[in-house]
């Protein structure tokens, strides 16, 4: 996994680096500039309405009583979202348009739900299915009457 991280690390910004070489040829540099910055703010200014519309369904559902996980992962994904559209680049912001499609949001947090129940409660059940807990152990039944502990074979002296 670190290795991973250190090659998206490096990946990325020279990625980036080529495609906006690409647009910068195609409609110019200065041009392709005044892109990054636009969907920068644009993107900023999208993802804070976005932001205040899930904190109000997280707030209405925590005071129904209803759970607000679909509001954390759609908050979740807005972070990165609004993440991606500060960082300078046409892939990184091509990312976080995605990630501000509710849709897209939608499927990626039943994704993320999904690994999560087969790998903590087995092939996609949850906690309230019907299986039942087997705890294998042993006991032993102890007794405080005297006629009982003088009968004790275990019992050293």
């Amino acid at each position: 996994m670190p290795l991973l991280i250190l090659i998206l690390v490096l990946a990325v910004p020279y990625l980036e680096f080529l495609v906006f070489l690409e647009v910068g040829d195609a409609i110019g540099g200065f041009n392709a500039f005044l892109a990054t910055i636009l969907t920068a703010v644009l993107g900023v200014y999208l993802i804070r309405l976005q932001g205040f519309e899930v904190m109000q369904r997280m707030h209405r559902n925590l005071q129904n009583g209803e759970s607000p996980i679909e509001e954390i992962f759609h908050g979740f994904f807005l972070l990165i979202a609004g993440l991606f559209f500060l960082l300078p680049g046409f892939i990184t912001d091509s990312i976080a348009v995605l990630l501000a499609i509710t849709p897209a949001r939608n499927f990626l947090g039943r994704q993320i739900v999904k690994n999560i129940e087969v790998h903590y409660y087995g092939h996609g059940r949850g906690p309230g299915s019907d299986r039942s807990t087997v705890i294998d152990g042993e006991y032993r039944h102890e007794d405080d009457s005297p006629a009982m502990l003088d009968d004790d074979p275990d019992r050293k002296e």
